[in-house]
C-alpha cells in the first residue's frame, strides 16, 4: 500500500508541475532553477532539515528521482503507521481466534453429546449454537471493515502529508520534477546523480523523528 501512494503523490506533484511549466519562456525557467551563480548562493537553506539548493541536479535539468520502495522502508512515520496497523491486525485476529476455539469446542461438546440430550434440549443448544456461528461471522466481518477504515485513514492522512512534503522538499532544492522509481513506475531509468533517495529519507525523518 505504501510504496504504491508514495508512486501516487508524486504522480500527482508531477502533473502539477507539468502545468506550472506552461506559459513560461526559458528565461523564466532559468531564473527558478537557479542556473546562474547568484540564484544557488542566495537560496536560503530550511536549516533544520539541512536543505540546500541542489546545483548539481539542477545543472542537469532540474529533475531527480527517488526509489519508492526505500522511502516505504526507511520513513520512521511510515513505519510506524504500518507496525501500527499490522498490530491491531494481530490483536483483532488474537480476539476472533479465541472466540472461534470457543465456539468449535462448545459445538464438539454438543456433537458428542447430542445422542444423551432430549429433543428440546438438542433443539435449544442447536439454535445457540447457530446464533454464536452467525456473531462469529459478524465480528469477522466488522474487524475487517474497521481496519479497513483505519487503513484508509491513514493512506489518506499521508497522501495529504507526503503531498506537502514532497513539495517543500523540491522548491528548497530547486527541482522542477520530483519523480518514483519502481517496478512498473514508468522511469525505467535514473542516474545515480539524480538520485535524491537519501536526502528526501534524511528531510522526511527530520521533519517527523
Amino acid at each position: 500500500m505504501f510504496v504504491g501512494l508514495i508512486l501516487a503523490v508524486l504522480t500527482m506533484s508531477s502533473d502539477k508541475n507539468k502545468k506550472a511549466d506552461l506559459g513560461k519562456n526559458s528565461t523564466e525557467k532559468n531564473q527558478k532553477l537557479g542556473n546562474n551563480d547568484s540564484t544557488a548562493n542566495t537560496m536560503s537553506p530550511i536549516t533544520k532539515e539541512g536543505l540546500v539548493f541542489d546545483s548539481l541536479v539542477n545543472r542537469n535539468g532540474g529533475i531527480a528521482f527517488v526509489q519508492s520502495e526505500e522511502i516505504a522502508v526507511r520513513f520512521k512515520l511510515m513505519v510506524r503507521k504500518r507496525n501500527a496497523l499490522q498490530a491491531r491486525l494481530q490483536k483483532a485476529e488474537k480476539e476472533f481466534e479465541a472466540e472461534a476455539t470457543r465456539f468449535r469446542k462448545e459445538l464438539e461438546d454438543f456433537n458428542r453429546n447430542a445422542a444423551a440430550m432430549g429433543e428440546s434440549q438438542r433443539a435449544s443448544t442447536e439454535q445457540m449454537l447457530a446464533r454464536k456461528e452467525q456473531n462469529l461471522v459478524q465480528m469477522r466481518e466488522g474487524i475487517m471493515q474497521e481496519l479497513s477504515k483505519s487503513e484508509s485513514s491513514v493512506d489518506q492522512e499521508l497522501r495529504g502529508l507526503l503531498d506537502k512534503e514532497f513539495e517543500l522538499f523540491s522548491k528548497a532544492r530547486g527541482y522542477r520534477f520530483l519523480m518514483a522509481r519502481q517496478v512498473g513506475s514508468g522511469l525505467l531509468y535514473g542516474d545515480s546523480l539524480v538520485d535524491v533517495t537519501e536526502q528526501l529519507v534524511s528531510y522526511l525523518n527530520a521533519r517527523y523523528p
